[in-house]
């Protein structure tokens, strides 16, 4: 089969190379398109031997840009005689569903976001959506949390929707380094370590978790610090919350680090407070160090692969904050065996999102 990925970003996601690197391997011609200009992801791919094409277009002109990409995605699929296109991203999605009206090509369009009751979603995000959903023949989902949004909440028919996880190859990820880690440690010691990845946004509601610890480490006197590693637009307002609340001593705003992973292994914890998620990479990554993780319910994937108490922490999605409060408290009083969980959720990540595992549920589109 010859098989294109047309995707929007130019920035490596592991969870989408493994699956192009394991299509390669299964025999298929495999290639990627991106909107965008060239950078790590095709660098990547290329190193396997994967043939990377991209196309970009000045966005000054919201008409143009989408009619000069639909043009050239048609003229691209008839060329090389593409079978089956996986679109992924709302951007490239929107294009697609357009393209499949004008070549042989089956198109998969893979979804990759979710919403609370559309929350957090403009009127053009929206109608994207409407627009994708309606003339889709297939919508690939990571998660029973899309899923039910894409059917329930977006009326789309069950049998237009199938559900498949991400795929890894955890290879690809750096191993942890130890030496680092115990650096991390050392420079922000205390008898309880979290560490945050996620962008600073209202989704990943920070407030609720800054308000937590100022109860925690204000009031009650313990030991806790907390390392922010992301950027965003609520830096400005986090970063003040900090000095006003005379937290500076207990929370770090670092912003992007390259060494994401390093943080992760120097952590007691890894807590993410995200009323929406599709299928939330860093929470996988925490269980590849084995790390104890807190969660929303009903978000995401997290119930598809995290037992309450077992392998992670599970908060109350709508009012989280004294789950929360109630686990750090247990955690700094070693009532809770974090180590245990930890490796819990390794196994679990490891069964359930290894490529090898994951691979197979393509196998009846890619005939």
């Amino acid at each position: 089969m010859n098989i294109l990925f047309y995707y929007t970003s130019n920035k490596r996601t592991i969870s989408i190379e493994s699956v192009i690197i394991a299509f390669r391997n299964q025999g298929h011609c495999v290639t990627l398109l991106t909107q965008s200009g060239k950078e790590e992801l095709h660098e990547e791919l290329e190193k396997n031997n994967i043939p990377t094409h991209t196309h970009v277009v000045e966005k000054s002109n919201s008409i143009f840009y989408y009619m000069n990409h639909l043009l050239y995605l048609i003229k691209y699929c008839k060329l090389n005689e593409i079978d089956i296109v996986y679109s992924h991203l709302q951007q490239a999605n929107i294009v697609s569903v357009f393209a499949q009206f004008f070549c042989k090509s089956k198109f998969y369009i893979c979804r990759h976001h979710s919403s609370v009751n559309g929350a957090e979603k403009n009127f053009n995000q929206s109608l994207f959506d409407k627009i994708i959903n309606k003339f889709s023949k297939l919508i690939i989902v990571p998660s029973l949390a899309v899923y039910r949004q894409v059917n329930e909440v977006e009326g789309v028919n069950k049998n237009k929707i199938k559900l498949i996880h991400y795929g890894y190859n955890f290879l690809k990820y750096p191993l942890p380094n130890k030496d680092e880690g115990e650096k991390i440690r050392n420079t922000f010691p205390c008898k309880l370590l979290l560490v945050k990845v996620a962008r600073l946004v209202s989704g990943k509601r920070y407030e609720i978790l800054f308000d937590v610890l100022k109860e925690l480490v204000i009031k009650r006197k313990l030991d806790i610090k907390l390392i922010v590693i992301s950027e965003g637009p609520l830096f400005n307002d986090l970063q003040n919350y900090v000095k006003v609340s005379k937290l500076d001593n207990n929370i770090f705003l670092v912003g992007n680090k390259s060494n994401v992973i390093d943080y992760l292994y120097s952590a007691d914890a890894i807590p993410l407070l995200s009323e929406a998620e599709a299928s939330n990479s860093v929470i996988k990554e925490a269980g590849l160090v084995k790390k104890c993780v807190l969660i929303c319910k009903n978000v995401g994937d997290f119930d598809d692969y995290i037992t309450d108490g077992v392998s992670g922490l599970f908060m109350d999605r709508l009012d989280p904050a004294s789950d929360l409060e109630e686990h750090l408290v247990n955690l700094y009083n070693q009532k809770i065996d974090k180590q245990k969980l930890g490796m819990n959720l390794y196994e679990s990540v490891m069964n359930k999102f290894s490529i090898d595992k994951v691979i197979t549920d393509y196998n009846v589109l890619n005939q």
